[in-house]
Formats: C-alpha cells, structure tokens, sequence
C-alpha cells in the first residue's frame, strides 16, 4: 500500500474537527429547548394545580356560607345593606363560630373555628385594590334589614407558588382571579 491511499481512507483532523463543533452546536441546541420545554411544564402544571385547588377552596367557602347562619361582620347601621371586609364569621350547624379572614400580610386565606388558631386555606392570596392600591374588601356582605345576610361575594386573586424561572416566557405566572356569590340556603328556601 502506498501512501496516497491511507490519505483517502481516513477523515483528516480538520474534517473530525468540524463533525464535532457542528454535533456539539446541534446538542446544546436541543438541550437547550428540552429544558425550556420542561421548564414550560413545570409551569404548566404549577398553574393548572393551583387553579384547581383555589377553585375547590372557594366551592367550599361557598358551601359554608351557605349552610351558615348569623353573619358577620354585621352594618353598624340598619340602614346599610353593604359592608366590604377582608374577612366573615357566621355560625355553622353545630353552634361553632367560624372565620375565614384574608391575610393581606402573609398572603394567605385562613380559616379558624371558635375563633382558635387560624389555619391556611389557600396560599398566594391577594384581595381587590382600588386604581390607587388601596385594599378593598374581599368579601362584600349585602345584608337586608341590618341583619339579614342575603348574599355574599368574593373577590380572590391567586398568584401560583412559582419558583421556576422561565427565561424564554418572560417569568410570568398569569393570576387566577376568583369571584364566586352565594347565599344562604335559609333565604333560598
């Protein structure tokens, strides 16, 4: 064998050269949009998961209302029918006093029975602001008569407890806004 044709058998060190540079930029390529589309996920499901146990938390605060009696808190005066606070009580069927409070502080709903420790309802909670960020009610009570709860609304924004970073989508977790009415089943039957 002679020498020129060991020189066409084999790949040069410029043409191995290029197949590597050219195969490591097509690999960090795809791990790069492998890990934003896992990361798009992960978001995803962050968001979707939250949307689903904020929407039971207010299914069951509806419930609750609506099974309640004797609201709070009450007008000051019989002849106001709306009152906006960031919290309610009532009685429930056994006589206790329950309390559902929005913690503007901690960002949290909780819940407390016989006005014990309060316990976290839902996490990530925000309540309605004016256009100059003042805090507005998240529960507006109308009452009838000064005493008579005849509906109850709320108005909930939840954020999804986001600790991913998202470089390509900007970081942006898209609040979920609640609004739910109810009232109480005395009144509706």
């Amino acid at each position: 064998m002679n020498n020129s044709n060991r020189k066409h058998r084999a790949f040069s060190l410029i043409e191995m050269l290029m197949a590597l540079s050219i195969t490591s930029v097509l690999l960090a390529a795809v791990l790069v949009s492998l890990r934003a589309s896992f990361m798009a996920y992960q978001l995803t499901t962050e968001q979707a998961s939250t949307h689903t146990v904020a929407r039971l938390v207010i299914h069951r605060v509806q419930a609750l209302v609506r099974n309640g009696r004797e609201f709070g808190p009450m007008p000051s005066d019989v002849r106001e029918r709306f009152i906006a606070s960031d919290e309610i009580q009532f009685l429930d069927d056994d006589d206790r006093v329950i309390e559902i409070r929005l913690d503007r502080v901690n960002s949290l709903l909780t819940f407390s029975v016989d006005n014990g420790t309060a316990f976290p309802f839902l996490g990530g909670v925000s309540g309605p602001t004016t256009e100059e960020g003042e805090a507005v009610g998240a529960f507006l009570l109308e009452y009838e008569n000064g005493r008579t709860l005849r509906r109850a609304t709320f108005d909930l924004t939840v954020i999804a407890d986001d600790n991913i970073d998202v470089e390509l989508e900007g970081n942006h977790v898209q609040p979920l806004r609640l609004v739910g009415s109810t009232m109480p089943r005395r009144l509706a039957w």
